[in-house]
């Protein structure tokens, strides 16, 4: 589940992404892993950028991850749903 909110530290309005369950099967928590490594390490102004991630101070209550990100005005669910020719850019 993805909702925008507002860094009320910076006054920003960003997208906090919540998983839920990250343990509950290995192979979901790999791919979460994997997924944040990537776009820790990807720069590009068509990538949305992770800004912040947060988790539970209780290591026992450790179930659910918070990943905040830059807002962007689209997703690419919405682009590609668009009927409108795709640019050369995005080939």
């Amino acid at each position: 589940m993805v909702t925008a909110a507002v860094d009320t530290c910076i006054g920003e309005r960003v997208a906090i992404k919540k998983i839920n369950g990250i343990f509950k099967h290995i192979s979901d928590a790999t791919r979460i892993l994997r997924e944040i490594k990537l776009l820790r390490l990807l720069h590009h102004s068509d990538i949305v950028q992770i800004k912040n991630i947060m988790l539970l101070p209780s290591r026992r209550e450790f179930h659910d991850i918070y990943i905040v990100f830059e807002l962007m005005e689209s997703d690419l669910h919405q682009v590609i749903k668009a009927n409108d020719d795709l640019m050369l850019e995005h080939h």
